[in-house]
């Protein structure tokens, strides 16, 4: 690499880690948005307003090739694989319906609305599994733009805030059981913290059931990016008149989430290590979601934004229809 080329590339990664780590300062005073909704809106700002400029685009593609993937693995810390074993029949069916619903509408949807397989499917992933994440992991997997991952993040974590309101009050309306509420909200909310959120503010009880079903959407996500990069490749190959050659090609940072997953599940760390590098894999995310937004344009974001957030919530609202039927016709 010329001379030339280190200085852009060291520059660009200044900028992308310096509009992360203010992203990661912000969020502590506006926990529903969340740092890595404010890392893209943050980003696309800087990127399209302050520095639209060769260095911003290259340190941002780095974030999103290098540092996402390693991001993505440090996060697999967090998921105790015991936790399949806890969840039980019950909650194993509304997870797997919950997330073929998800994913499934998008696609249908998204085919009659006009929107890219693979925007469609950024969509369904990021809802039915874990919002952010899911909707990082699957865009590498897909190797999808830069502003359908962004625009995809924004406005599923926006449908997850306004779920924080709208599913404790589903629960109330309909006299639900714990169990219930709590499967609901597992089952429906994107993002950790919104399940959190919501849950406990209707009791303990939900709360604590929410967090074990969530935890169960979130150990499906690699299993799940893995069939959509090998299904997506199978229709590459068939659009190029070639036969289905598509094999499961499991990508290395989906195998690092497992190797990580396993680790904290063994208890061979001390807590102490195991929050430093949950910590880290966090905040690596967030800078990767500020590089991503550097390199989204405005105009592309201006015209999908609103269409998406539409196409959005009728994803959202269709699964929570059926994973409510579900709940109630079995528990």
């Amino acid at each position: 690499m010329s001379t030339v080329k280190q200085h852009t590339l060291w520059l660009g990664l200044l900028m992308v880690f310096a509009v992360g780590s203010l992203s990661w300062w912000l969020a502590q005073f506006a926990p529903r948005i969340g740092s890595v909704t404010i890392a893209i809106i943050l980003g696309v700002l800087v990127g399209n307003i302050i520095f639209n400029n060769e260095a911003g685009a290259t340190g941002g593609l780095f974030a999103e090739k290098q540092l996402l993937p390693i991001a993505i693995t440090l996060l697999g810390v967090e998921l105790q694989l015991m936790t399949l074993v806890a969840l039980g029949p019950v909650a194993a069916v509304i997870i797997g319906i919950s997330i073929a619903t998800s994913i499934f509408v998008s696609v249908r949807i998204g085919k009659i609305l006009g929107y890219s397989p693979s925007f469609s499917i950024l969509m369904g992933a990021g809802n039915g599994i874990c919002g952010s994440s899911a909707v990082a992991a699957t865009s590498i997997a897909i190797d999808a733009e830069e502003a359908d991952t962004g625009i995809s993040i924004s406005v599923v974590n926006l449908l997850g805030t306004l779920g924080i309101f709208l599913i404790p009050f589903v629960i109330r309306i309909l006299s639900l059981s714990d169990l219930q509420g709590g499967l609901l909200v597992g089952g429906t909310l994107q993002a950790f913290g919104q399940v959190v959120a919501a849950g406990f503010s209707v009791n303990d009880e939900v709360g604590n059931i929410a967090t074990v079903v969530k935890m169960g959407r979130v150990l499906m996500l690699g299993p799940v990016v893995v069939l959509i990069g090998t299904w997506m490749q199978s229709k590459i190959n068939l659009a190029k008149g070639e036969k289905s050659k598509a094999r499961v090609k499991i990508p290395r940072f989906i195998l690092g989430f497992f190797v990580m997953s396993i680790i904290a599940s063994l208890n061979i760390l001390p807590a102490n290590i195991l929050l430093i590098i949950t910590t880290l894999g966090k905040y690596l995310l967030v800078v990767a979601m500020a590089g991503i937004g550097m390199r989204i344009h405005l105009k592309t974001l201006f015209r999908s934004g609103f269409g998406a957030l539409l196409f959005g919530g009728l994803i959202s609202l269709i699964q929570i229809i059926i994973t409510l039927i579900v709940i109630l016709l079995i528990v």
